[in-house]
């Protein structure tokens, strides 16, 4: 029969909740999608197309609902993970300082709307940014305490082509210098994933500028970053 203390010298520590974090690696358990508690058909439907991750918290930090980038990054990640129905982190530092945000909550002390901002892996990719912010109590969603907001890393950035050609008036061949360009790769990178030379490439970008009304790279990655990514 295990002793007392034995946790402890497994490198592991007792959550609230009963299960044990283990220092970069989160506590495994079964999650599914709690579809339909708080979005509506409607709202699922608009958070399931942006490019990042939403998951609603009760005041116990439950997870109430998540849209599906969120449920993949829960599924996928090795940062993060759902125990007992409430949400954890495999870094002790960061997850303690969850269940203090949740206990100044429930004890009214909680005055800063940003509970949480910080890094998490997954799936050894990468980190994911992580925003945990606090609803107010007099919020009219009564079931949700906290959002939890999810930012994939740059370089798993992309843009639909479809928008680029629309939206901007852009060709197929524009319109992929420009998505290779919004998901992190650099002129020459482009051209070799293109499979075109320099110049051809340095051609495009200059008639992407003109058609998005643009007049350097750092200009047209934060209008392309402003706008929408998918039809």
């Amino acid at each position: 029969m295990p002793k007392k203390g034995d946790a402890a010298k497994a490198g592991g520590r007792r959550l609230t909740n009963g299960s044990r974090a283990v220092p970069r690696t989160a506590p495994r358990g079964s999650f599914h999608l709690p579809q339909g508690k708080v979005f509506t058909r409607l709202g699922r439907a608009i958070l399931d197309r942006l490019d990042r991750g939403v998951i609603l918290m009760d005041a116990t930090g439950k997870v109430v609902d998540a849209n599906t980038l969120a449920a993949r990054v829960i599924r996928a990640g090795d940062g993060i993970a759902v125990r007992s129905g409430r949400l954890v982190f495999a870094d002790p530092v960061l997850d303690a300082r969850l269940r203090q945000a949740i206990a100044r909550r429930e004890a009214g002390t909680l005055n800063d709307c940003a509970a949480i901002a910080a890094r998490i892996r997954c799936n050894g990719s990468d980190a994911y940014s992580i925003v945990v912010t606090s609803v107010p109590p007099d919020a009219d969603e009564r079931d949700v305490a906290f959002f939890v907001l999810l930012y994939a890393p740059n370089g798993r950035r992309d843009i639909s082509i479809d928008v680029l050609r629309e939206l901007y008036g852009l060709t197929r061949a524009q319109a992929d210098v420009a998505r290779s360009l919004f998901a992190g790769r650099s002129v020459e990178d482009t051209a070799r994933a293109l499979d075109l030379s320099l110049n051809t490439v340095r051609t495009h970008l200059k008639h992407v500028f003109t058609r998005c009304a643009v007049a350097s790279q750092a200009e047209l990655l934060h209008l392309l970053t402003n706008g929408p990514n998918r039809l």
